[in-house]
Order: structure tokens, then C-alpha cells, then sequence
């Protein structure tokens, strides 16, 4: 029997769905498409924080490396090797004369070679250092982490042209003089000078050369190494360290 003062199960109609906590705050936020979109949007801003704020906020491997990479890039330039060079150059200055007709001595004329002057020097213990350049190559700087350490990129070494010691001594140096027949006569070192003045370009080349940088590049990696180690915390001096240069095969 139904209590008058209550509807019937009919005039009830289906019931209420439960209420929840979510439909309700999406139902404040404006429902539909927009509401569902801003609730997404704001678990992704909440898990990029958490992410980003907790990997800067945790001591890690990635920071210390870095840090210790900040502390190096300080420096414009890392020397990493010196080296003595002796070069061999080479000059030849022609002695000519200019052949006019007999009856005008002045204006156009043939020049002859009337001989040459070849000298040749031998000049030991020049001096070159080896660097790896930092300011103007902070691209190709990078670290990645490993399992047991971390790997090292880095601009590859190469001559700091800036500092290049010619040898000073000239009681040092070997020399060979062909002189011409002519030369014998006004004594010109023409031949000489400019012999001299290719040394330092040889210099360059010659430490510059494959042989020379391989053998500069395979020490440098150890060298580097111990540097950027010392800059780590000594807790982390024990983890791999391994130098690449930026122009190394890429390897599998």
C-alpha cells in the first residue's frame, strides 16, 4: 500500500546516478569538450613540473658532469700537447737582366735569366703547441650519461697558430747555398730571406701533418680526461670518462 504523502515508485521516475568528485569539478569548469581539455592540460603542466623541477632538484650524474664541462668551457682554449718540429725549406730567386736594342737603352725590353741562386735550411727545435678549441665551438661540447660514466664531446685538437716559436738561433740552423755565377759577384741573399720567410708556414704544416695529429689526438683524450676529473666531485672520479672528438667516426 502507498503512503499518500509519498509519490509511487512510478511517479518516482529512475534514480539519481551517484555523485562524483570529478564530474563535479568538470561541471564547475563548464563541461564538454573544453572542460575535458583543461582537465588534461593540467595533468600534463603537473607531471612536466614534477619532472623537471624534481631532475633539477635530485643530484645526479647529468649535473655534476655538466658543472664540472661549465668549470672547463671557462677557459677559451685547453692545451693539451707541445711539440718540436725541425723543417726543411727551400728557395730559388732567379738572377735576370733586362736585353734592349742597341740604339734604345731605356723603355721595353727582354729579361734573361742569366743564372739562380737555390738555398736550402734545415731548421730544428721549433716549438707548436696543440689546443682544443672551446669559445668559438660551444656546439659541438656535449656529455651524455652511461651505466658507469659518461662520454665526453669535444672540438677535436689542433695547432694554436698563435704560438709558434721559430727557432731563434741562427748558429742552429744548416744551410746550403748554390749561388749563380752572378751572385758570386754582388753577393745577394735575396734567395736566403726568402727561405727564411717560409719557416713558420712550414712549421704549421708539418705539425699540422696526419702523422702528427694522430699522435696528438689519441694523448690528448687521456690529457682531457684528467682534466675535466679533476673538476668532479671525488666521489664521481672513479666513473668512466671517455673523450670523443666531434669529428670521430660515428661508430655503432
Amino acid at each position: 500500500m502507498t503512503d499518500p504523502g509519498f509519490p509511487s515508485n512510478d511517479e518516482r521516475g529512475a534514480p539519481l546516478a551517484t555523485s562524483r568528485p570529478w564530474l563535479s569539478v568538470l561541471g564547475c569548469l563548464g563541461g564538454g569538450t573544453f572542460a575535458i581539455g583543461a582537465a588534461l592540460l593540467a595533468i600534463v603542466v603537473a607531471v612536466v613540473v614534477f619532472v623537471v623541477f624534481d631532475g633539477f632538484s635530485r643530484p645526479g650524474p647529468r649535473p655534476v658532469i655538466f658543472s664540472a664541462l661549465g668549470k672547463l668551457c671557462e677557459a677559451p682554449a685547453l692545451r693539451v700537447a707541445t711539440r718540436e718540429i725541425a723543417v726543411r725549406v727551400e728557395a730559388s730567386v732567379p738572377t735576370e737582366a733586362t736585353i734592349r736594342p742597341w740604339l734604345v737603352p731605356y723603355g721595353p725590353g727582354w729579361r734573361v735569366e742569366l743564372g739562380r741562386t737555390k738555398v736550402e735550411l734545415l731548421v730544428p727545435q721549433n716549438v707548436v703547441q696543440y689546443i682544443v678549441p672551446l669559445d668559438a665551438f660551444k656546439s659541438d661540447i656535449r656529455a651524455e650519461h652511461t651505466g658507469d660514466g659518461w662520454i665526453v664531446t669535444l672540438p677535436p685538437p689542433r695547432v694554436d697558430e698563435t704560438l709558434v716559436e721559430v727557432q731563434s738561433d741562427w748558429t742552429r740552423v744548416a744551410r746550403e747555398v748554390d749561388r749563380d755565377w752572378v751572385d758570386h759577384l754582388v753577393g745577394d741573399d735575396a734567395a736566403e730571406k726568402l727561405a727564411i720567410g717560409t719557416i713558420r708556414a712550414a712549421v704549421v704544416r708539418e705539425a699540422s701533418s696526419d702523422v702528427a695529429m694522430f699522435e696528438v689526438r689519441e694523448k690528448a683524450r687521456a690529457t682531457v680526461a684528467e682534466m675535466i676529473r679533476a673538476l668532479l666531485p671525488e666521489h664521481s672520479r672513479a666513473r668512466r670518462l671517455e673523450i670523443r672528438w666531434s669529428d670521430d667516426p660515428e661508430t655503432d
